[in-house]
């Protein structure tokens, strides 16, 4: 039952997640009369990216269910439509919202599993100095630079 409940949790936050895309932010803009300037197109584009790297983690969790003989995935794609159907299309490309998605699997354990991932998150054009890259793991935080570098786990959490 607790698995059941776990998993509902997981998917209802994966849809909460989708529901709030880049473009999203990018029509408040559009509808304020002005056109959006580089630095609050990136600003939303951060925002979107990180709603994707929620979305992503609680994907991967719904795709593990708590069976140890299962792992994460390997991929996007694993997670997308042609998979398990857990994530969008344009998520499970690797491309969403000015942003380039790389998910790394851990070495398989003896068995095959998969026990950890990485996801790393950098701008596939950078619009202002400082835009940040993101990067996460099953631990679920999410870091960031402003350097021209892919984030790693030294760098800040983001809140």
């Amino acid at each position: 039952m607790f698995r059941i409940h776990r998993i509902l949790v997981a998917l209802a936050a994966v849809f909460a997640c989708q529901s709030v895309p880049a473009s999203v932010y990018l029509l408040e803009f559009q509808t304020a009369g002005s056109p959006p300037d580089a630095q609050s197109m990136a600003r939303a584009y951060e925002e979107g990216c990180v709603s994707s790297l929620r979305t992503l983690n609680s994907a991967q969790g719904i795709y593990w269910g708590g069976d140890p003989q299962k792992g994460y995935a390997r991929s996007l794609k694993q997670l997308g439509p042609n998979g398990e159907d857990l994530i969008e299309p344009r998520l499970a490309s690797g491309k969403k919202g000015g942003y380039r998605f790389i998910l790394t699997p851990g070495p398989a354990d003896a068995k095959g599993v998969v026990n950890h991932y990485t996801i790393s998150a950098r701008p596939l054009k950078v619009l202002v100095k400082g835009q940040r890259s993101f990067f996460t793991d099953e631990g679920g935080l999410i870091h960031s630079t402003g350097e021209d570098r892919a984030a790693k786990t030294s760098d800040p959490v983001i809140n």
